[in-house]
């Protein structure tokens, strides 16, 4: 299938097109960058670096994709982005490669929603089926799990975790880890307001796991258990309930500690 390449894009020698790849106006493709079959590239875009894209994905408009890495240390080294299908890019976003000490590599799923102006920092790893609303911006190193919404005007703090079905409300400043299936909502500090209830009903997740995490939140957010009785106590009451669990490891494995309480 043949490319549909406007005459003022500009596209490197080395640049490899999957088939059916249209891309826009003024667009600027340059050596390194492969980009997947029907992928839909719009005007004034850059797509730069060691940058792989899978198939099926769509950049609106003036859309930088794997430039450099906003980090003083970086040298130039050969770091990548590498991002997976069917994602939507919107207008003005911006994604950076790695850098060598976190990996060198930036990693996006597929069927992800990025809307315009939303940022993604060196080093970040996000997972599919996420959405990152207008100017949502991720500071490097952040980790954000699938199906996780990051809201308008949001910011993760480098070397932050935003868990799986997490849901940041518009305007959070997020320092720390945000828990699976929470919302967490606010900004210095960010508060966490207990489960997702109407997102998780909506996403099909059974009443059982939503009682469950309801309970397990009673169980952090109250006066009566610390946070590793608490843990336990869930563990043992909801011993089948994979949500639960998924809290559980969350917060045993957080390095920068969780939102929990309010205030």
């Amino acid at each position: 299938m043949a490319h549909e390449i406007h005459e003022t894009a500009v596209v490197d020698s080395d640049a490899e097109l999957g088939d059916g790849v249209a891309v826009g106006a003024y667009t600027v493709i340059e050596s390194g960058v492969v980009v997947g079959a029907n992928c839909r590239i719009g005007p004034f875009s850059r797509l730069t670096g060691l940058t792989t894209i899978g198939a099926s994905n769509h950049f609106e408009s003036h859309c930088s994709i794997g430039a450099a890495p906003q980090d003083l240390k970086y040298a130039g080294e050969p770091t990548r982005l590498e991002i997976g299908d069917d994602n939507v890019f919107r207008e003005f976003v911006t994604f950076h490669r790695g850098t060598p000490d976190g990996g060198g590599v930036t990693t996006v799923g597929s069927h992800n929603l990025v809307m315009a102006s939303a940022h993604v920092a060196l080093v970040c790893h996000v997972g599919s089926h996420t959405i990152c609303a207008n100017a949502a911006t991720l500071a490097g190193h952040v980790a954000v799990g699938d199906h996780a919404t990051v809201g308008a005007l949001s910011a993760v703090q480098q070397f932050s975790r935003v868990g799986t079905h997490a849901f940041l409300g518009a305007f959070t400043a997020a320092n720390r880890d945000c828990l699976p299936y929470m919302r967490t909502v606010g900004g210095r500090p960010a508060v966490c307001y207990g489960p997702n209830t109407i997102g998780l009903e909506r996403k099909g997740f059974s009443e059982e796991s939503r009682k469950a995490l309801k309970q397990l939140w009673r169980y952090l957010y109250g006066a009566k258990y610390s946070t590793a009785e608490a843990l336990e106590k869930a563990r043992e009451e909801f011993p089948e309930v994979a949500e639960v669990h998924e809290v559980i490891r969350f917060i045993e494995t957080s390095k920068r500690g969780v939102v929990l309480g309010r205030g």
